[in-house]
């Protein structure tokens, strides 16, 4: 029945992400996490993992970047939305509902800029609530988040403690908000009907873990005993190289994540080598995926395995027509 409901969730996105113009869901985002459905093998020392789904959806407010880049002038575009970022995996184990799952919702803006030489310079800011829905205390299944029996497990952790092996996998909370800074560079090479078809994506973040929603409201934030150890800090560098082989699109994809001040017992850094194919006229294409080092799912931080997976994804920033610069002057 899980599996059901995810397939027709992600079903339901397939369909939106296909209409280009009239939609509110299906909009361009250079800077932008696709949603996927996939299965694969690798897992951590406590949980066996079938299936992994990422209904990604962005509700766009405002959206003009691509008539920006169409326009008889060089112009700027903006997109402001908001993003709602859900994981959820199923594990081979009882779990009603799915076990603990994974929210995002942020809030953004991108900015992008079309250089003289037709490639497009893309600048974001998001910032929003990360939790999964749970109340239970992060390391004991008897006590509940932030009651004196779960506050006092901290101060028997040490450097060398192995929390992973502690953690309350059922119903302990997580809960933060953030704030991620991005830049992303694409170097666009274009065929005769002034369509990219090879690519260059260079993506630098900035994420910053903090306790007050938006930096101002009181709510959302975290345990002051957790941050200390997943830490505050993450930076991200990634790089894609999409191109064209007989007519189909397909994008080779790398990117490292590394995080600042986690407890030692967890795995600072993590990387995500991809391989896209898209072989029909739409955004819908099929993924193969090589992750290593830290998990990069709610409290799983802890864990650190290697992965491999394959499954369905949708695109967000298919590549259109662009009125190259020369016709600008």
């Amino acid at each position: 029945m899980r599996l059901i409901v995810l397939l027709l969730l992600l079903a339901t996105l397939s369909i939106t992400a296909q209409d280009d113009t009239t939609n509110a869901f299906k909009e361009y985002y250079p800077i932008s996490v696709r949603p996927e459905l996939s299965a694969g093998l690798g897992n951590n020392s406590y949980e066996e993992i079938l299936l992994e789904a990422r209904p990604v959806v962005y509700y766009g407010v405002y959206n003009d970047l691509r008539s920006a880049l169409n326009k008889d002038t060089i112009t700027t575009g903006d997109a402001i939305y908001l993003s709602f970022q859900p994981e959820f995996r199923i594990y081979n184990e009882e779990s009603k509902p799915v076990k603990t799952p994974s929210y995002k919702l942020l809030i953004g803006w991108q900015k992008i800029f079309k250089t003289v030489e037709d490639n497009f310079f893309t600048a974001a800011i998001e910032t929003g609530h990360y939790s999964n829905g749970q109340a239970g205390s992060a390391f004991s299944t008897q006590f509940d988040d932030g009651s004196p029996e779960s506050q006092a497990l901290y101060e028997t952790f040490t450097d060398d403690t192995d929390l992973a092996a502690l953690l309350n996998r059922q119903t302990g909370n997580f809960s933060t908000n953030l704030t991620r800074l991005s830049l992303n560079y694409r170097r666009n090479k274009f065929n005769d009907k002034n369509i990219p078809t090879t690519i260059h994506s260079f993506t630098a973040t900035y994420q910053l873990y903090h306790n007050r929603f938006l930096g101002i409201a009181d709510f959302g934030g975290y345990n002051p005993e957790d941050i200390d150890i997943y830490g505050r800090h993450r930076i991200e560098l990634g790089y894609e190289y999409t191109s064209n082989f007989k007519g189909v699109r397909y994008i080779i994809s790398e990117q490292l994540k590394y995080h600042f001040g986690s407890h030692p017992s967890s795995v600072p850094l993590r990387s995500e080598t991809r391989f896209l194919v898209f072989p029909f006229s739409n955004d819908f294409g099929f993924m193969a995926q090589l992750s290593m080092g830290r998990d990069n799912y709610n409290y799983r931080f802890l864990d650190s395995f290697t992965r491999f997976s394959v499954g369905i994804t949708w695109d967000w920033f298919t590549p259109f027509v662009i009125k190259p610069t020369i016709a600008q002057q």
